[in-house]
């Protein structure tokens, strides 16, 4: 039995980017940061792969961002688009860095994660590996968290960042709610696919609001995503037999792979917590990450955010040791600032995501939109779907004009917002695919 003596001033379960961006930045700040995660670094994590502009500003911020540019394991994606359920596609080839599009990178979760900790480390806290915590205990000041394997460990604070099952958030009573998404994952071997952009996203009518992703990576390799969200047509048990039968049998995912295609791995899961829980802090205690349901509930996305708000996190943390107070009402900052940097764009995301799936053919006039006005378009539309910009923006002249016109043009041309997918709609989906995104670097 180990004890840390004095207690720590902050322990932090979970040392995935949520847990290791708090530790690092509590870390530079003073604090004795004692980080805990179950498993042993480097340690995969079963997700998508992408990271946005504001993760990558972060990695950057912390240093590890150069360091992976260093190690040749940070793709940039710079062509790539989107599939709408009815075929339509836009997907941009590659005419490399443009001014004023968002910069998104697909770096491997086993990579990445690992360089986030070590960077913690750097900065003074104190990794413990296979240290699987299965209760805590606040007695006056003080917190005791017990593992597994006997190990106990005492701080002063205390970070739920240990993903979106978060039992630990949960048996403290702070969440109440179990993960409601799922997420799956399978690498292809880089030289035996024969998909050539760097991400394209595929909406088929069988997964709405959900949608199947296509992102590469440095080594050529592909990460084929599947995203199962809340409300959707496909409920997060779904989504196993799902991959075996209708994402294997698409036209579309059999064209980007190919007859040669060489998975790495089986597909595999994880499951999300989408849309921000109602309460993430109590005394001293914080939620943080997936535990804390920091994952779009439009796109799937979750890493820029989990790190936000992991660095507001770590600023709430730093004030309450300058003034002494740890109680939940003054811990409740931290509430109030993540939902002002992303919690109220969630909102728009959970009823854009109803829409979606109400009214497939909205995707459709996106498309459309992005073949009417190129891709300054496109990088607008994502920059307001990574986090770059509020959701608020699709309110907005420059892109409510723009979807509006080409709604009147889908309408014009005999398209409705309902339709059905049917057989042929999936074979004009593969057979669009073929012709943009496999020639995206030709």
């Amino acid at each position: 039995m180990t004890d840390l003596a004095p207690p720590a001033d902050v322990a932090i379960v979970g040392a995935g980017p949520a847990g290791s961006t708090a530790a690092a930045f509590l870390a530079a700040d003073g604090k004795r940061v004692a980080l805990l995660d179950k498993a042993t670094f480097p340690r995969d994590k079963r997700c998508g792969d992408a990271w946005c502009a504001p993760a990558l500003a972060l990695l950057a911020e912390l240093g590890v961002l150069a360091e992976l540019e260093e190690r040749g394991a940070v793709q940039w994606v710079r062509s790539g688009g989107l599939v709408s359920p009815s075929g339509r596609s836009f997907v941009s080839p590659d005419q490399g860095a443009r001014e004023g599009a968002p910069p998104v990178a697909a770096i491997k979760r086993l990579v990445a994660d690992e360089a986030l900790v070590r960077a913690a480390e750097r900065r003074g806290a104190t990794l413990h590996e296979g240290a699987q915590v299965i209760a805590a205990r606040l007695a006056g000041d003080t917190w005791t968290l017990r593992c597994k394997d006997g190990r106990r460990f005492r701080a002063r604070m205390l970070l739920c960042a240990d993903g979106a099952p978060s039992r630990l958030a949960r048996s403290l009573g702070v969440v109440s709610t179990p993960a409601n998404g799922v997420a799956s994952r399978q690498y292809i071997k880089g030289g035996t696919h024969r998909f050539t952009s760097d991400g394209v996203l595929l909406y088929p009518d069988y997964v709405l609001p959900g949608y199947v992703a296509f992102f590469r990576h440095a080594n050529g390799d592909i990460d084929l995503g599947c995203y199962a969200l809340p409300g959707g047509r496909v409920p997060a048990s779904g989504l196993k037999e799902l991959l075996r039968t209708k994402v294997a049998s698409d036209p579309f995912v059999r064209e980007v792979l190919g007859d040669a295609a060489e998975p790495l791995e089986r597909p595999g899961m994880a499951p999300l917590r989408l849309g921000g829980e109602a309460r993430t802090y109590g005394e001293r205690l914080l939620v943080v990450g997936d535990a804390a349901g920091h994952t779009d509930p439009l796109t799937g996305e979750g890493i820029h955010t989990a790190m936000v708000a992991a660095k507001h996190a770590a600023r709430v943390v730093s004030a309450a040791f300058a003034t002494g107070d740890f109680s939940a009402r003054g811990l409740a900052a931290y509430q109030r600032a993540w939902m002002r940097a992303f919690g109220r764009d969630f909102l728009i995301s959970a009823a854009a995501a109803r829409a979606i799936d109400r009214f497939p053919a909205l995707l459709d006039t996106a498309v459309l939109a992005a073949q009417h006005h190129g891709v300054r378009f496109m990088d607008r539309f994502g920059a307001a779907m990574t986090g770059v910009e509020s959701k608020a923006t699709f309110l907005a002249p420059k892109m409510a004009l723009p979807l509006a016109a080409a709604l009147l043009r889908l309408g014009l041309a005999g398209g409705g917002l309902a339709y059905a997918d049917g057989p042929g709609a999936a074979a004009g989906r593969g057979d669009s695919f073929a012709r943009h995104a496999l020639a995206a670097r030709a």
